[in-house]
């Protein structure tokens, strides 16, 4: 089945055929000079794509390609700046504007360190026991890894490490909390509380008048005399 750009090609190529069998008697008025560029811009694109393999349509897929680009990569997000902006005219109607500036000022700069700081909290290595041999006494050697254990270092089952000063494994991170990360894991874990804090304020007027048709109806129904 041939594409929708093979179609488009050949429309464009009937279109410059249609053209060169137009009436000549306006190109005869054309100056020479005139002529002489058209006839050197010509060949000049002729020499560019002539060969064995392609053809004028060679060309057209050249012009076109800039338009098949933004068809191709532009389309998906059609749909997202629609949603956005009928969003927005939602949050107009609902909120007034200091406190749409508020909730996007706030709310941007909230949303910025919890992403930050679980991405460093993820990423960043909680600290291992060295393996190296080293001339400090230790007082206790891991009996699974064999290596010397400093204080509040503990062994971790899953990664299969000793971790300094271990906290715990967290699965939602993917990683220990110990030595280096354990600030990024506590700044998560405060910004995703000031998050659920701020939304569950923020939302209360909207709950309420979400649920408030459900007990207007709740109380007609019990002044009626049915339980």
């Amino acid at each position: 089945m041939r594409s929708w750009r093979w179609f488009l090609s050949r429309v464009m190529r009937l279109f410059l055929r249609w053209f060169r069998l137009c009436p000549r008697r306006g190109r005869r008025k054309r100056p020479s000079r005139l002529r002489d560029l058209w006839n050197y811009g010509t060949v000049l694109l002729k020499s560019l794509y002539y060969n064995v393999l392609t053809n004028s349509d060679t060309v057209l897929d050249c012009v076109f390609e800039p338009i098949y680009w933004l068809v191709d990569n532009m389309t998906r997000w059609f749909g997202v700046c629609i949603v956005h902006s009928l969003s927005f005219k939602v949050c107009l109607n609902t909120y007034p504007v200091h406190w749409i500036l508020w909730h996007l000022c706030y709310g941007h700069w909230n949303l910025l360190m919890l992403v930050y700081h679980y991405y460093k909290a993820t990423t960043t290595c909680p600290g291992f026991s060295p393996q190296e041999k080293s001339d400090i006494p230790t007082v206790t050697i891991c009996k699974k890894c064999i290596v010397p254990k400093p204080a509040r270092t503990h062994h971790c089952s899953i990664c299969n490490r000793c971790i300094l000063k271990m906290d715990h494994h967290c699965p939602w991170l993917n990683n220990c909390v110990g030595h280096f990360n354990h600030r990024y894991f506590f700044s998560f874990c405060l910004f995703m509380t000031m998050a659920c804090i701020y939304c569950s304020i923020s939302r209360r007027d909207q709950r309420g008048e979400t649920h408030q048709p459900q007990r207007e109806k709740t109380t007609a129904t019990e002044g009626q005399g049915f339980p």
